[in-house]
């Protein structure tokens, strides 16, 4: 039942009241007021002091993490700097190494010893006594350290990792720095250069230990384990800590701190409470308490209004920084998706134009200039765009070294490819950094409405559209300009769909082995046979590798390819020993995914394969220098297992014959194209020539791919060639078809003697 307000109701029910109270209704009213007036201002007291222990104690907490922040970073600026002369004498000796470290250490530092590592093993410690038994420490054995130290080697960046028990004895944070050195030609990895931070030193000279509060530092921002907390306790996280952060570039650490004895201990309340209480009992004037509650009431709305004012500024702060990018001020990621979300026009004939950038040597300089030079780029690249824009044009940072400008015309065509080309000069042009002068470049896709759209599904595909165009600039070369066309779209599509059905392939088996035989260039006899993978697809036929090895590798199941065709390849190879038949070895191909798959030995270790009837061979065009780590860990261990190495299609990719024999390879295949003009070009019969005496200098037996004639096998027979390949003496074939290539081999052998 609902009640109206009627004001002859509320005037009986006063009248009423006023009746059965007589006289003390004025004294109960006050009491009634002064009671509620107490509990409210007691409650607000309770807050306000709370709110001002907080603050105190933020004051307090972040003077400490500014402390700490101080401390490490001028710790790392001293390595750094021993780093830096590492650098320039990387031969030095130990004496060396501790003069340059006396120098170095300050002693106001929290450093307490350094030690160098070239290759990852510790070589150098300052001072030595008392760190002898950290010389000869192999980091990647290591398992307390092995996982910071890889992490600075893989990132090139510097690694902070603590507390750490470290083998000379004791625990302390650990600060690695990776040390590059200059060949002339790029930037080769040296080693580590780690710096010990002394704990206690760092904690009393950051002010930790002299403080009032319970402080805990996790690694985390939540931590929830008792691990992820290296000082204090796990609980200070549950007692509503006032929280901050020490933030480094090579890190960031969590602090959390209340008073010891907890919130609210000094307060004063049940004081204010006990007088507040004696002063409202002893209140009887009613008037004197509306005075002072309308007085009250007026400083809250005051406060009220205030307090509303600077939501309504925090608010429209926040906004903005959500909506901009902090490091370079443009408009971000979140406010190209808004512009996309609720389009706003020019003019309604308008269409929206949309270039997506990628600097082009953004990571050369993250990895020479570091990330200070990287911001530089940043910033500047920022800079120039924002020049470049008009009244109604953004420009806009959208993450890493990737930028969108966007612009509106009635004619959108010719904007766009000016403003493209504008772009790519513009961010062309060298910038300073460190006092040098670089040029980074950028390439840009580019797409723009043929017709003023209007549905959020037009302009989000309008960027994907955008994002196409800039792929294929990237393709075709640095500092160029796509534009996005139907043509474009349908190899995409074309793309997407083959990735598909080759992920299906590898699944239903569809992929199968071929083999080409190789001959000994003397006798003619079979020396061998090289595995080639083919892809018999369900509508196509059957593919040649050039036709799925780019999907493959982009798809990361290059590795799961070659693991396949091996099995298939051994499986072969056991087939024809049972058939009698002489088929000295067998060769797979091998990719550099497959390569770096931790789980290769192990597998590779389980095979029941005698020495030498196996080889890998690796194309020349794998990176030898990105993956010379990982070479010249895996490749003696392979060779170890009686599993022989191949350098393939060699001439065609980068790697210098030094890097190539570095592995000590037990062939390698001159490309076909090489090959290939040798009947006609004496040039090119020289360049074989002299590949052929490098080999025989090394023990390297040459094969030569492409003997497509039987002119070709006869110069390369002459010139001293160990073994032919090519279509003038058998082509790929199944296994099947193997077979019978031998029997007919062996038959007409048996007929001629």
């Amino acid at each position: 039942m609902k009640f109206r307000r009627n004001p002859k109701i509320l005037r009986g029910f006063a009248n009423s009241v006023i009746g059965h109270t007589g006289a003390f209704a004025p004294a109960i009213f006050a009491a009634t007021i002064a009671v509620i007036v107490v509990c409210v201002a007691t409650n607000w007291r309770r807050e306000r002091s709370l709110a001002d222990e907080r603050s105190i104690v933020a004051g307090e907490i972040a003077t400490i993490s500014s402390r700490l922040q101080t401390n490490l970073n001028s710790n790392v600026k001293l390595l750094q700097g021993l780093a830096a002369g590492v650098a320039v004498n990387p031969t030095m000796d130990q004496t060396a190494f501790s003069k340059l470290a006396a120098e170095i250490l300050q002693p106001d530092s929290q450093l307490r010893s350094f030690a160098a590592a070239p290759g990852m093993v510790v070589k150098w410690v300052y001072p030595e006594k008392g760190n002898e038994k950290a010389i000869g420490l192999d980091y990647r054995k290591n398992e307390k350290q092995r996982d910071g130290a890889m992490l600075a080697r893989n990132t090139h960046n510097i690694v902070l990792t603590g507390p750490v028990e470290l083998v000379q004895g004791g625990t302390a944070f650990i600060v690695r720095c990776p040390v590059y050195i200059n060949d002339g030609t790029s930037q080769i990895f040296w080693g580590l250069l780690s710096g010990i931070v002394d704990i206690p030193r760092l904690y009393q000279d950051s002010g930790l230990e002299s403080t009032d509060l319970e402080i805990a530092i996790s690694t985390v921002p939540e931590p929830n384990l008792p691990k992820q907390v290296f000082l204090g306790s796990l609980d200070t996280f549950s007692k509503q800590p006032v929280v901050t952060f020490v933030d480094m570039t090579y890190g960031r650490w969590t602090l959390a701190a209340v008073p010891k004895h907890g919130w609210g201990q000094n307060s004063g309340i049940a004081t204010f409470e006990l007088y507040a209480s004696l002063l409202a009992f002893c209140v009887v004037a009613p008037i004197i308490w509306v005075g002072f509650l309308t007085k009250s009431r007026q400083k809250t709305i005051e406060k009220l209004r205030l307090h509303k004012k600077k939501l309504v500024r925090a608010r429209q702060r926040l906004e903005y920084l959500s909506l901009h990018d902090a490091l370079t001020g443009l408009p971000n990621r979140r406010f190209i998706d808004q512009m996309i979300s609720q389009p706003t026009r020019p003019g309604p004939e308008d269409c929206l134009i949309l270039i997506h950038i990628d600097l082009d040597r953004f990571k050369e300089i993250n990895d020479t200039k570091g990330h200070a030079g990287g911001d530089t780029v940043l910033q500047a690249t920022a800079s120039r765009l924002a020049n470049l824009t008009g009244p109604n044009d953004v420009a806009a940072r959208i993450g890493g070294d990737e930028f969108i400008f966007a612009s509106w015309s009635t004619d959108p065509e010719p904007k766009a490819n000016a403003l493209a080309q504008q772009i790519v000069d513009t961010l062309e042009q060298p910038l300073s950094i460190d006092g040098a002068e670089c040029v980074v470049g950028a390439s840009v896709g580019v797409a723009w409405e043929t017709e003023p759209a209007v549905r959020r599904r037009d302009l989000s595909q309008l960027l994907l559209n955008a994002d196409l165009a800039l792929y294929e600039a990237k393709k075709t070369g640095r500092g160029r300009a796509a534009i996005f066309t139907e043509e474009l779209r349908s190899a995409t599509i074309h793309s997407k769909e083959l990735a598909d059905e080759f992920n299906h392939a590898l699944d239903r088996d569809e992929l199968v082995a071929f083999f080409q035989p190789q001959f000994n260039a003397d006798t003619l006899d079979i020396v061998g046979v090289e595995t080639l993978a083919r892809w018999d697809h369900p509508r196509k036929g059957l593919l040649t590798p050039d036709k799925f090895l780019d999907v493959a590798e982009r798809l990361g199941r290059s590795g799961d390819m070659d693991r396949l065709i091996l099995q298939k390849a051994l499986f072969e190879l056991t087939r024809w020993d049972s058939l009698g038949m002489d088929i000295p070895r067998v060769s797979v191909n091998i990719s550099a995914r497959r390569l770096a798959q931790p789980n290769l030995l192990a597998e590779l270790s389980a095979l029941p394969l005698a020495r030498g009837r196996l080889c890998f061979e690796l194309l020349e065009t794998i990176s030898f220098d990105d993956l010379q780590p990982v070479l010249n860990e895996i490749i003696p261990a392979v060779k170890e297992l009686g599993i022989e190495i191949e350098i393939d299609d060699f001439g065609t990719g980068h790697a210098s014959i030094v890097s190539l024999l570095r592995f000590e390879p037990r062939r390698l295949k001159i490309d076909r194209e090489i090959i290939k003009p040798i009947v006609t070009s004496p040039s090119q019969r020289r360049l074989v020539s002299s590949i052929i005496e490098i080999g025989r200098s090394q023990n390297i037996d040459i094969v030569a791919e492409g003997v497509e004639t039987m002119e070709h096998a006869k110069i390369l027979k002459d010139l001293g060639c160990h073994l032919l390949q090519g279509y003038a003496l058998a082509r790929p074939m199944t296994s099947q078809q193997l077979i019978e290539f031998c029997r007919t081999k062996s038959k007409g052998l048996t007929e001629a003697g």
